[in-house]
């Protein structure tokens, strides 16, 4: 999840690179020095050479003279009231105002500008962060950070593709700017020539079956700087930080153990998580990790940073739980910059092999070692942890839009896809049963649209074999129902999403434990029930006491005889007019945290949205 969104943070470098992108110049800065050098007529005071011939870019001056300066300073409180019109769904912007897309294009003809008088890359970098600061994106310190962080990976991947202008807005900032729809876009994966299986209507177990407990935990977000009365509102994108200072006068300062405004996990709440699930380790059986270990400072990692949080998570791992089967997933953050995940074909110095590696070698603790090869190819794999089930573990951020690499060429990335239906077409050759695991849940609107709705073909043809979807990615609990694509009726999947641990933002931490037909000939391996726990966060820091509590059970909270995928989508349809009930399952979005009222419409749409960008989904409520 990206915090105040890598979206917003890049907006000044990505436009500057619009006009670059869609440029005939042969290479993708000229050379000012070869074609202009001694040629001050073509400055017009913007690019000076005073004594010793030393080559000055006059920043402010070119800022001062481009459109987007005129229109900000016409429009300095609507560029401001701007930001309460942006929309996030798991911290990435998907909603902007029209002033945002304008800013946007007369940007854009800035960079034109720029380009036009013989810019280096270092000069569209300087522009950048000069207009981040003076339209307020973010503070002078975040502005100066993002720009150095993400310029190599977007240097290296937007001028590789062939967006216009426009279309770079709206991959940007949305489709509220317009971007065009592009047929060619749209991308299929291939099925094997095996008819699908008769459908069999799910049944639960016999009484007295064996259960399996399963502990899913998901989005980390340790935050090694988190400090106990910080600055809890610093204006940036993640606060209760060493270097946030004091909270202003009258102001409380970070919690304890977390904060409900825009700080991530402490460590002291993570120990105290810990501690708690190696005292109830007895009642859960293995444990998935749907990703998201580092925090929300996105504008200042290093691939260092990285590898000592997945580290550090490691060894929580191995210290609380050490007897403890573990199946995890890469989230969005893993990477550095965050959700940076290049191709195969990507190499030298902006590929990913070395997360890869590092994910190879600090997953062997818990899978097997046929996985490996799979997991330094592509961040994915599938393990066989009981006869007749199989986990397999996809790499999300293929389908990230936040991933600037797919821009390149965002056609079944790794060929993962391609590889999870073999995964699919061979356990249902076997007669096993599968659980999926991902960080970025399908449905999502920051889920490229061909990716996801492959995905959803793919979970329609194999609908006998897929019997779990486990996810992350959302800090809010959440579900959403999958439909049979011929008329969207028929509900034949369920995505879980529990919930983070860390409070980002307004949040309670939370885990879930699931109980699931068991080991034994002929399981179904479906989900039977699920119990949700939870810290109240407000206690803990009122108290310095912090308890891990039962927050829920599905069953017996939304009144559930199963939990089939015709169970979920009744829930839907009766939280449409039980206000109790769906005032209920609001609060338990939050975890049971002092939190607004949901909006019950885009709440029930959501929980029917499986596959991103199809309206006709929700057209019944």
């Amino acid at each position: 999840m990206d915090g105040m969104s890598g979206k917003l943070l890049m907006l000044a470098l990505l436009v500057s690179l619009a006009f670059l992108i869609t440029s005939s110049a042969s290479s993708y800065i000229r050379s000012w020095q070869s074609k202009n050098a001694g040629d001050s007529s073509a400055t017009s005071g913007i690019l000076r050479y005073p004594a010793g011939n030393v080559r000055v870019f006059d920043i402010e001056a070119f800022y001062e003279t481009s459109d987007v300066a005129k229109f900000a300073a016409e429009h300095e409180q609507d560029i401001l009231d701007a930001r309460a019109h942006r929309k996030r769904e798991c911290g990435t912007l998907v909603g902007v105002s029209a002033v945002d897309c304008e800013v946007c294009a007369l940007f854009v003809s800035g960079a034109r500008g720029l380009i036009e008088k013989g810019s280096t890359q270092a000069d569209i970098v300087q522009f950048a962060t000069f207009t981040c600061i003076k339209l307020k994106i973010e503070d002078d310190r975040v502005c100066k950070a993002v720009v150095q962080e993400f310029k190599d990976e977007l240097f290296g991947t937007l001028i590789g593709v062939t967006l216009q202008a426009k279309e770079i807005c709206g991959y940007v900032l949305g489709s509220d700017c317009g971007a065009p729809y592009n047929p060619e876009a749209m991308w299929n994966v291939t099925f094997p020539n095996m008819p699908k299986p008769p459908i069999t209507p799910p049944r639960p177990p016999k009484p007295g079956s064996p259960i399996l407990r399963v502990l899913h935990i998901t989005d980390f977000h340790w935050d090694q700087e988190y400090s106990e009365g910080a600055n809890a509102v610093c204006g940036e994108p993640l606060c209760c930080r060493k270097d946030d200072g004091p909270p202003a006068p009258g102001v409380v300062g970070a919690g304890r153990y977390g904060d409900f405004r825009d700080c991530d996990s402490s460590k002291i709440m993570l120990d105290s998580l810990f501690s708690h699930l190696r005292s109830i380790q007895d009642q859960f059986d293995y444990v998935l990790f749907t990703g998201d270990i580092p925090p929300h400072n996105i504008w200042n990692q290093s691939r260092d940073s990285q590898t000592d949080a997945m580290d550090k998570f490691s060894g929580y791992m191995r210290t609380y739980l050490p007897d403890k089967m573990l199946f995890p997933t890469l989230g969005n953050h893993e990477s550095a910059p965050v959700n940076s995940f290049p191709p195969i074909y990507i190499q030298g110095n902006n590929s990913i092999n070395w997360l890869y590696q590092v994910t190879a070698d600090n997953w062997r603790n818990w899978l097997p070692p046929d996985t490996a090869s799979t997991i330094k190819k592509g961040g994915f794999y599938s393990a066989s942890p009981f006869p007749g089930l199989r986990v397999i573990s996809l790499n999300m951020n293929m389908c990230n839009n936040g991933n600037w690499w797919l821009y390149i060429n965002a056609t079944d990335p790794n060929g993962m896809l391609q590889w999870f239906i073999d995964e699919l077409q061979n356990a249902e050759d076997m007669g096993q049963k599968v659980h999926v695991l991902g960080h970025i849940f399908p449905g999502c609107s920051c889920c490229l649209k061909p990716f996801s709705w492959n995905y959803y073909k793919i979970v329609n043809r194999y609908e006998s074999t897929i019997v779990g979807q486990f996810f992350g990615h959302t800090h809010a609990m959440g579900y959403e129902v999958m439909y049979d694509e011929e008329t969207l009726l028929r509900p034949l999947g369920i995505v879980y999403m529990p919930g983070s641990i860390t409070t980002y933002s307004s949040l309670n931490p939370g885990f879930r434990i699931y109980q699931i037909d068991g080991n034994y000939t002929g399981s179904s391996w479906q989900v039977q029930d699920y119990t949700n726990y939870f810290l109240n966060l407000t206690s803990a820091n009122l108290y310095g006491n912090p308890v891990w509590q039962k927050e829920y059970g599905a069953r017996e909270a939304y009144g559930l005889t199963s939990l089939f995928p015709k169970d979920w989508n009744d829930l839907i349809y009766r939280m449409k007019t039980d206000d109790a009930l769906f005032d209920m399952f609001c609060s338990h979005i939050s975890k049971s945290a002092p939190t607004d009222k949901c909006d019950r419409n885009a709440t029930l749409c959501a929980l029917k949205t499986g596959r991103n960008g199809d309206p006709n989904l929700c057209k019944d409520l």
